[in-house]
């Protein structure tokens, strides 16, 4: 039989996850007040939430803007339902930035919406909202506080450590985001550099707290539960495990910015749709941004383009695409064949956002056979190994977990392999959960099989 390298329950978690496959992510703050400007000058570098920083503002003078929080125009029902509209069916909700400041109701600083002249929390409007209207709801929480005195060093990239009396407060905070605003199918982590000790705390949080919660991979270290692309970014390679796109309107920004151009809508959700649909059917899932004014309103050119967006989604549909190239076609006069150089099975690693990168795992093929029968399996080395190695391969209905042996170039595997007439999937790669695989060895291997006498 099969391997299962997850537990039952995550599996239904990831499958459920994956069928969202298109969420809208809302930037939402002091910086939409400033909308990228301060004192009357335009701050063009960098995305207009970080707006504290690339525009040297004093902090107290930027923390002020709380004083002028109170939108007036926010509505949680009428996002939610411009979500529905555009084909939507989750929200990411940026519970508080790199800033430090919260929309949530908290006990741990008086740096949020609650104690701001609007009196509201915003991440229970948009939670209940989203529960009426049928939609799922998560939040990002990112490692990186300005605001907290604790939360230092910080530096330009934003990717330094976890100071203790730090990591107690976004224990703190993420226990309230976590306990207080009903089922969170997402964890949006972002920035910081823990380590593995630290993202092992929060994955474990999590997961206890919301068993049906996705983390992002941007908790670092391999705890996640999904892969989070780098803004914008599709993947050049097959990724074999789940996986998500962040993705902006204007690359530039996150946030509102008062400046930004705003024209060609067709081409937009030309753009925005071909994204979309590309991502979905190579088997990612698609999470849109949006980032409403200072009063709280959706920018009009934005609901524009969800609205547009959505009318394609309800004429063409969102479905996956199943993705076949035939390695090899085994004939009922084949007696035997090799399977090498096939499709990498890909993963993401790394400590914190500036070391992330993909890794092959492993490999697979996608072979037709004419008549159902069964082969000899063994593995062949081109150079014998200095030690041994432990590998799997998998066929349609049975995982062999087996030793490549020290100093020798050929092993066997199974003397009587069933393949199905028809596609068999084979795949070969390092044993574990595919989200924590090691990164497959430095050498040529090959599939030998060979028909075994009826």
């Amino acid at each position: 039989m099969k391997t299962d390298w997850y537990d039952s329950s995550r599996e239904k978690v990831i499958a459920d996850w994956q069928d969202l496959k298109f969420g809208m992510f809302i930037h939402f703050g002091l910086f939409s007040i400033a909308g990228g400007c301060w004192n009357g000058k335009r701050i063009e570098y960098g995305y207009s939430e970080l707006i504290e920083y690339h525009g040297n503002i004093p902090q107290a003078d930027y923390e002020a803007l709380k004083d002028k929080f109170t939108i007036e125009n926010f509505n949680a029902e009428e996002i939610v339902g411009l979500a529905k509209a555009a084909g939507m069916k989750y929200i990411v909700l940026v519970s508080k930035h790199l800033d430090g400041f919260c929309l949530f109701d908290t006990k741990t600083t008086d740096f949020n919406s609650m104690d701001s002249p609007c009196h509201r929390d915003i991440v229970r409007e948009m939670s209940e909202a989203c529960a009426s209207a049928g939609l799922r709801f998560g939040f990002y929480y990112p490692w990186v506080d300005w605001h907290n005195p604790y939360a230092v060093p910080f530096s330009m990239h934003n990717s330094d450590v976890i100071p203790p009396r730090f990591m107690q407060y976004c224990i703190d905070q993420l226990t309230e985001l976590l306990s207080n605003y009903g089922p969170i199918c997402e964890l949006w982590m972002d920035m910081g550099a823990p380590t593995l000790e630290q993202s092992q705390t929060v994955a474990d949080l999590a997961h206890r707290l919301q068993p049906g919660i996705m983390i992002n991979g941007r908790i670092w270290n391999d705890c996640h539960d999904f892969i989070s692309m780098p803004d914008n970014r599709f993947p050049d390679c097959k990724i074999n495990v789940p996986w998500e796109l962040p993705a902006t309107i204007f690359h530039d920004t996150w946030c509102y910015r008062s400046f930004e151009k705003r024209d060609d809508l067709p081409g937009k959700v030309n753009q925005i749709s071909d994204e979309l649909f590309n991502v979905v059917e190579n088997g990612g899932n698609y999470l849109l941004n949006i980032g409403p004014m200072g009063d709280g309103s959706v920018v009009p050119y934005e609901r524009d383009v969800l609205l547009n967006v959505g009318k394609t989604v309800r004429e063409r549909g969102l479905c996956r695409k199943e993705s076949v190239t035939i390695s090899e076609r085994v004939t009922n006069e084949t007696s035997c064949f090799v399977l090498e150089h096939g499709m990498p099975n890909i993963r993401y690693t790394g400590h914190e956002y500036y070391t992330m990168h993909p890794i092959i795992t492993g490999y697979s093929w996608d072979i037709d056979v004419e008549e159902e029968g069964k082969f000899g399996l063994s593995c062949k080395l081109e150079l014998p190994l200095e030690h041994e190695q432990k590998l799997c391969v998998e066929t349609n209905d049975r995982t062999f977990v087996f030793s490549l042996k020290a100093k020798l170039i050929r092993m066997g595997i199974c003397a009587a392999v069933h393949l199905e007439k028809g596609v068999n999937h084979i795949s070969i790669y390092t044993p574990g959960n595919p989200l924590e695989r090691p990164q497959f060895p430095d050498l040529c291997a090959s599939l030998e099989f060979s028909r075994q006498a009826t």
